[in-house]
């Protein structure tokens, strides 16, 4: 038997490029409208191409790589050939790490900690009526106005 792969597509853009440039890249590989070109960045999985070797499904994540797409080769396995990428089910990596949607929850129930709610002591704040100077007379500041001899200028009328 052998493997066959399937390239699924997320909206991820490789670093350096920009979200029209792909976007305009992907509509000229592929001859799509621009709604077309919507649907695959819109954050869900999108199962490009199937039924591929493993060369032909690295060849099409280079293509895509140069075209600023980062798409994922996923093996098909024999049970559900026809089965595309749920919402839910996240293609794996290489290394065993998976990439959920935009949006999902990554942590287990389990992994989760509850804080309880931070009681905060407010008895010694108090607030002033609108308006109120809110310094106290010990916290200000006495500014001298400078002494200034203006007995030299004058204003001439023409």
């Amino acid at each position: 038997m052998s493997d066959t792969y399937k390239i699924v597509f997320r909206g991820d853009i490789a670093p350096g490029h920009t979200l029209v440039e792909v976007k305009s890249r992907l509509a000229g590989m592929f001859r799509l409208d621009e709604e077309s070109v919507a649907k695959l960045f819109s954050g869900r999985p999108v199962t490009i191409k199937r039924n591929l070797n493993g060369v032909d499904a690295k060849t099409w994540c280079d293509t895509l790589r140069k075209a600023g797409a980062v798409a994922q080769a996923v093996a098909e396995s024999e049970s559900a050939p026809s089965a595309s990428v749920s919402s839910t089910e996240a293609p794996a990596l290489d290394d065993g790490l998976r990439v959920e949607p935009v949006g999902a929850d990554v942590l287990r129930p389990s992994e989760r900690v509850e804080n309880p709610p931070l009681q905060v002591e407010t008895d010694h704040l108090s607030l002033d009526a609108v308006g109120a100077d809110i310094l106290r007379p010990h916290e200000r500041r006495v500014v001298k106005a400078p002494v200034l001899d203006l007995s030299h200028l004058r204003v001439e009328t023409p």
